[in-house]
């Protein structure tokens, strides 16, 4: 009689963990599936910002050099020693995520496993992020890309096979040396999930340095010494000086 109390209680226990790992399992699947109230908040208010992913690698370098040009032309007016004050705006960001993500392909083009990128600035941080397929983006990607890393979210989340999800990047600019990048604590979304790099760096086996390198801003520029940023008025604030 007390084997079968006992049997019985390590099948209720059994039960028990197996109900709990599918209800842990499913609130997995609901945050990692779902899309952020400010990407489509942010999509539906300002449509205007989202440029074109079927644009032609000769336009994307384009509107790249549009908003990169307001640095070089801030330069050009200025003298050696100078202080200098650039202002991007949301636009401005969107080009060089656009631009940045186009340049990691053989065609120069935006991959077709990205869609609707989105960048912000407000409440003191940077908002930036996608609808992706990671299956689509990683097949059409080089091999050890750091787009191609992605593919370890997969192998990590099967549930995320063939579908979009949203990935984005919630973080404060500092500046690197000569270059422009997000600080530590920033956070890596997929769908509501909130990871830092380095979190996200050991669930991955990327280095947290990679991952770094993959979310810079691009906003080196040689002849000119960065001394700070900040985020003021939804625009992106670069004071320096000109060598």
């Amino acid at each position: 009689i007390r084997f079968i109390k006992m049997k019985k209680i390590i099948i209720k226990s059994i039960l028990l963990v197996s109900i709990g790992t599918i209800g842990s399992l499913y609130y997995l699947w609901q945050e990692a599936t779902k899309v952020p109230a400010e990407y489509t908040e942010a999509v539906t208010a300002n449509k205007t910002s989202n440029p074109d992913l079927s644009l032609q690698s000769s336009q994307i370098e384009e509107r790249k050099d549009l908003s990169k040009n307001k640095i070089v032309r801030a330069m050009a007016r200025s003298k050696a020693g100078q202080k200098v004050t650039v202002k991007l705006n949301n636009r401005d960001l969107n080009n060089l995520v656009v631009a940045k993500l186009a340049n990691a392909q053989a065609n120069k083009q935006v991959p077709a496993g990205i869609k609707g990128i989105n960048t912000n600035i407000k409440d003191g941080k940077i908002y930036t992020g996608a609808l992706v397929n990671l299956d689509r983006l990683v097949h059409d990607s080089p091999p050890g890309s750091q787009i191609a890393d992605l593919s370890k979210l997969t192998d990590k989340l099967p549930f995320l096979k063939d579908r979009d999800i949203y990935i984005g990047i919630i973080g404060k600019p500092i500046v690197a040396g000569s270059r422009i990048e997000f600080d530590r604590d920033t956070q890596i979304k997929i769908g509501r999930m909130n990871f830092t790099i380095s979190q996200l760096s050991e669930n991955l086996g990327i280095s947290p340095a990679k991952i770094q390198r993959a979310i810079d801003l691009k906003l080196q520029q040689h002849n000119l010494k960065i001394d700070r940023v900040n985020l003021e008025n939804n625009q992106l604030a670069i004071e320096g000086a000109k060598k």
